[in-house]
């Protein structure tokens, strides 16, 4: 019974502490160049908590951490990030798929050891893209490319 109450009590102060952090973030200034790159762990957090979360407007926690992103791409001067045409494509107008583009993308240049081509963050954060629309517990309908590919898969 102890261990129950235990583990009880760690989760709930996991959960608490987990909210915190994205409360701080929420109101988290970019003040300086160097604080761009101390942020980078929070970017991906911020984006493994999209990507591995369904899409849901209530949810606060994920608008913060895509606010978050947002502000950080805006501002970081180590990257460049394109918004063109394959990109408008595969998100065709919608929100939470900009959204997960955006979380990708972030993830996928702070995470690589060298320097990438826009197609070579295109073409991850796609495939990242496709596999949530894939699972429907994400609540995520795809573009008309994301479908195609899926059917591709079939």
């Amino acid at each position: 019974m102890k261990k129950i109450i235990l583990i009880l009590i760690s989760i709930l102060c996991y959960n608490l502490s987990s909210a915190q952090n994205f409360f701080e973030l929420a109101n988290y200034e970019f003040n300086a160049v160097e604080s761009y790159k101390t942020q980078e762990n929070n970017v991906i957090t911020c984006a493994n908590y999209i990507l591995n979360t369904p899409n849901d407007k209530k949810n606060d926690k994920r608008l913060v951490a895509s606010q978050f992103i947002m502000k950080w791409m805006t501002g970081t001067p180590d990257y460049t990030f394109e918004i063109g045409e394959k990109e408008l494509e595969l998100t065709k107008g919608n929100e939470a798929l900009l959204m997960l583009y955006l979380a990708s993308a972030s993830k996928i240049v702070i995470e690589a050891k060298t320097s990438l081509s826009n197609d070579d963050i295109y073409n991850q954060a796609e495939k990242l893209i496709v596999d949530y629309c894939e699972d429907p517990k994400n609540k995520t309908k795809g573009s008309k490319k994301i479908k195609k590919i899926l059917k591709s898969r079939s």
